[in-house]
């Protein structure tokens, strides 16, 4: 009988346990995000065709990329990343401003100049990520902030880390 009453209880326990546990209601809505030019920007991933320059002894690309405006060159930010395998057969992407002077970018209206001084890197893989600005943040382009992020900052990321940081502010 005292197994019987300690069962009876469990069960009351647990039936009353799971009839009270229901899905609360939906609060309420959060507010609407900024509204506005603020949208990340992204290319495919070009494969690079470098040609050798025998004035300067580099290897120089040009990609035509439309979406570098005016704008973008006054207020915006651009990030770029080049992919590629190593000799164990594993995939890296690295951010371009984290390879110093193995690879140089200018970034101008339409268009990307790209020399590599050492190395042809065709058909390596790149891509920019542009950021347009439409809030003024300080006097110069290094106090600019993306989602609390300097242009130095994001630019010292991983292409991992940036496309999080992009995915919050969405």
């Amino acid at each position: 009988m005292k197994k019987f009453r300690t069962l009876l209880c469990a069960a009351t326990v647990i039936i009353i346990g799971m009839s009270s546990c229901s899905k609360g209601t939906t609060g309420p809505a959060g507010p609407a995000g900024p509204a506005g030019p603020d949208s990340v920007i992204y290319s495919n991933w070009i494969a690079l065709n470098f040609t050798y320059n025998t004035t300067d002894s580099s290897f120089e690309d040009t990609i035509l990329a439309p979406n570098i405006t005016q704008a973008v060159l006054d207020s915006g930010l651009i990030i770029s990343y080049i992919q590629f395998t190593d000799q164990f057969n594993i995939e890296h992407i690295e951010s371009i401003a984290s390879l110093g002077s193995f690879l140089f970018e200018d970034f101008s209206l339409g268009k990307i100049d790209i020399v590599a001084p050492q190395v042809d890197l065709t058909n390596y893989l790149y891509r920019y990520v542009i950021i347009p600005g439409s809030k003024a943040a300080g006097n110069s382009a290094a106090s600019r902030k993306v989602n609390g992020y300097t242009t130095a900052e994001l630019k010292a990321m991983s292409y991992a880390q940036v496309q999080q940081v992009l995915a919050d502010k969405n």
